[in-house]
């Protein structure tokens, strides 16, 4: 299980406390693209709008919102 502290920190990174333009959450998101899985528990798009806006390979974005949950829990 991840510590709480972890899990916020990971929150934050994509959405608020990395400066934007930097190129951080670009390498951040493209290093570990295995190992994200997009998700919301709330009725905003924040999360949706930063990876939308980091231009990020289609590749990369097809593990984030989908293909990585589907290696934990296929649908087949």
């Amino acid at each position: 299980m991840i510590p709480e502290p972890v899990l916020r920190y990971i929150r934050r990174l994509g959405s608020e406390s990395v400066q934007p333009g930097s190129g951080i959450r670009e390498r951040v998101y493209i290093e570990f693209q295995d190992r994200i899985l997009y998700g919301r528990d709330y009725f905003d798009n924040v999360h949706q709008e930063v990876l939308g806006s980091l231009n990020l390979p289609d590749d990369v974005l097809a593990k984030i919102y989908s293909g990585n949950a589907l290696k934990l829990v296929p649908l087949s």
